[in-house]
């Protein structure tokens, strides 16, 4: 990686190569440019592509049972190419940032369902092209921000949105600082998605709750209280099988306790 500095102009410049025994070598990289018109005003804009060869497990897992996972030996690498323009504002108390992208893959690995086993395949042609909107302010010891994000992942083949992809997520924080402790919590939510390549199987869109507090006890420690889904949402983003789905973890609670030198 190259990173440059051209007055109000930045550059950065990546070249990667991977060499692969089963698929050739293969080289990707990226080229980032912004730009600053002050010190509040910024824009933005990036291109890059990506290789990614199938795993192992992608190609040669053994199948225990007959509705179990099952390798595919016939699976192709990714290869995508993405482009990002964005823009931001920094100011004393508050701060906006836009984006927009899109990434276009060929040969997608996703996992199908496939006489009753979940096997990986290649979707040949997806696009996935969204827009961010993140929003923040602070005053008097609080803050607050929302991030906005409206995605559209699409079989360029079929025209259909690709499985178990949401198309619109949102996330609500706030916090409040008293003295050396700090406490808020988070609201995420995400729409609807599909289990299938199709597009029948659809899983419900779901929000949940998340509390946190942190208390800094001397110049060096602190400790943290986090309560992930504190409601004890039951939601689902995967399906097993016609009538059980992956529930993801209910209300959980973690603890650290940090040094900083």
């Amino acid at each position: 990686q190259l990173r440059m500095n051209f007055a109000d102009i930045d550059a950065q410049l990546s070249l990667r190569s991977d060499d692969n025994e089963a698929y050739g070598t293969k080289e990707t990289g990226g080229l980032a440019l912004g730009y600053s018109f002050d010190n509040s005003h910024r824009i933005r804009a990036s291109y890059g592509t990506a290789f990614r060869a199938p795993t192992f497990n992608n190609l040669y897992y053994p199948a225990s049972t007959p509705t179990s996972f099952r390798g595919n030996p016939d699976l192709k690498p990714e290869q995508s190419e993405t482009f990002e323009l964005g823009a931001s504002g920094n100011y004393e108390k508050w701060f906006w940032d836009l984006a927009v992208y899109q990434m276009d893959v060929e040969d997608l690995i996703i996992n199908e369902k496939i006489n009753g086993a979940s096997t990986p395949v290649n979707v040949n042609k997806a696009r996935i092209r969204g827009t961010e909107l993140a929003l923040g302010y602070e005053h008097n010891d609080w803050r607050t921000a929302i991030a906005l994000t409206y995605m559209d992942p699409e079989d360029r083949e079929t025209g259909k949105q690709l499985r178990r992809l949401t198309k619109q997520t949102a996330r609500f924080d706030l916090d409040k600082t008293i003295g050396n402790f700090v406490i808020g919590g988070s609201v995420i939510a995400e729409g609807d998605r599909y289990d299938d390549a199709a597009n029948k199987n659809k899983l419900s869109g779901f929000a949940t709750l998340d509390l946190r507090a942190g208390w800094k006890f001397t110049p060096n420690w602190s400790t943290r209280l986090t309560l992930a889904n504190v409601l004890d949402k039951e939601y689902s983003t995967a399906i097993k099988s016609k009538d059980l789905n992956y529930i993801a973890a209910g209300r959980t609670g973690m603890m650290t306790l940090r040094y900083d030198l």
